[in-house]
């Protein structure tokens, strides 16, 4: 009879120690995703900070975002590429996930810049250097739209 109380009692010790280990490994997964949140959203808000008050604003677009640069690269994009090159090397050690979610918020803020400024060229019909002009671009269809290539098939005739 005593073995049958002991057997009950190892039993709910084996339940307590299983729900203990599964709610840890709850827990440690949420505390990464939320580092990972704040690493990478505080990197873009520190970049964001960085280069509209250090920056400088393009001569060609005064009203686009502020870059900082650094050598005459933009700062973001320097330190992202060598974050990301040094944490997929193993340089980190056991750091290198923050690394690499340093490294991609830094080279994603240099990313929204570059496509903040193409949209803001496109919009005003403008391209950048060397680039190709938009189709249609400047032109109108016989109905007053934007021409097609269909139109522009017939245009020659």
């Amino acid at each position: 009879m005593a073995f049958e109380g002991l057997a009950k009692v190892k039993a709910l010790q084996e339940r307590l120690t299983s729900r203990m280990h599964s709610m840890r490994a709850k827990a440690e997964k949420a505390i990464e995703q939320t580092t990972t949140v704040v690493e990478v959203n505080g990197t873009l808000f520190g970049w964001g900070y960085a280069n509209e008050k250090f920056g400088e604003a393009p001569a060609d677009d005064p009203s686009g975002f502020k870059e900082y640069k650094l050598l005459g690269v933009p700062a973001d994009l320097g330190v992202g590429l060598g974050l990301l090159g040094v944490a997929f090397f193993g340089g980190l050690g056991k750091y290198d996930g923050h690394g690499i979610n340093v490294g991609a918020a830094s080279t994603g803020g240099f990313s929204y810049r570059l496509g903040a400024e193409m949209g803001r060229r496109a919009e005003k019909g403008t391209t950048t250097k060397g680039a190709a002009p938009r189709v249609g671009q400047g032109t109108q269809g016989p109905n007053g739209g934007r021409m097609h290539h269909v139109d522009y098939a017939n245009a020659g005739a």
